[in-house]
C-alpha cells in the first residue's frame, strides 16, 4: 500500500511528479530505494513508459549529448590516416583533420594522386595518442578559466 507520505518522499528526494511517484512506488511494492532506482535508471537512459492512460518520456540529458560528441570526436582523433614514404618514416593525421576539410575535396584528392605516384603509401588504423586525449583538453581548459575567473 502506497502511502501519500511515501509520495512525498519520493517527490521530494527525486524532483518528479505525482504520477511519477505513485507509479514506481508501486511497481516496486512500496520499496523506496528500488523505486528511486528504477526512476533515476529510467531518467538517464530516456526509457519510456505507460501508466494512467499517459506516456511519458524522459529526455536525456545535455551531459549525456555532451559525452557522446566528446566520444565521438575523440574516435575521430583516434582514427588515422597513416602516410608512408620508400624511407620508412610514417606521418599520422587524425582522419577528423581531412573531414574538417572536405569542402576542398578536389585539393586533397589531387595530392593524393600526387603523392601515390611519388611513392607514398596511405593506410587507415586506429592510434590512440595522449596528445589527442579530449578529456585532458577540456579538463585543462576547464580548470584554466575556472582559475581566471577567481
Amino acid at each position: 500500500m502506497v502511502t501519500i507520505e511515501m509520495v512525498e518522499e519520493f517527490r521530494r528526494r527525486t524532483n518528479c511528479s505525482y504520477d511519477d511517484a505513485k507509479y514506481y512506488l508501486e511497481k516496486y511494492n512500496g520499496d523506496m530505494l528500488e523505486a528511486i532506482i528504477a526512476f533515476e535508471r529510467d531518467r538517464n537512459h530516456g526509457y519510456q513508459h505507460k501508466h494512467g492512460g499517459h506516456a511519458h518520456r524522459y529526455r536525456r540529458s545535455r551531459v549525456d549529448l555532451g559525452q557522446r560528441i566528446t566520444r565521438i570526436i575523440q574516435r575521430l582523433l583516434d582514427i588515422r590516416v597513416v602516410i608512408a614514404d620508400n624511407s620508412g618514416r610514417s606521418f599520422n593525421i587524425p582522419i577528423l583533420f581531412p573531414l574538417i576539410l572536405a569542402p576542398l575535396w578536389h585539393v586533397i584528392i589531387l595530392v593524393s594522386v600526387g603523392m601515390m605516384i611519388l611513392g607514398y603509401r596511405f593506410s587507415i588504423r586506429e592510434i590512440r595518442d595522449d596528445n589527442y586525449n579530449l578529456d585532458s583538453i577540456i579538463s585543462r581548459i576547464r580548470e584554466r578559466t575556472q582559475a581566471r575567473s577567481k
